[in-house]
């Protein structure tokens, strides 16, 4: 059975997931939008890693404003 290696985007989304949820829960949803906009704004090698946090990011604020 072949391993399936993630893309920079799936690690970056896996991190943020694993790491920052925690660090993460006394944010506003409007706090937590604002840095998954600035994270889709990277460029260059590691554009698609920031993404991937940027997407988690995004993810999590919305189901927040959801919720509040």
């Amino acid at each position: 059975m072949s391993k399936r290696y993630l893309s920079d985007f799936e690690q970056g989304y896996k991190y943020a997931r694993q790491w920052h949820t925690a660090l993460l829960a006394k944010k506003s949803p409007r706090d937590i939008l604002e840095l998954a906009k600035a994270f889709f704004l990277f460029t260059g090698d590691t554009a698609e890693l920031a993404r991937g946090i940027g997407a988690y990011y995004q993810e999590l604020g919305m189901e927040r404003q959801r919720i509040t």
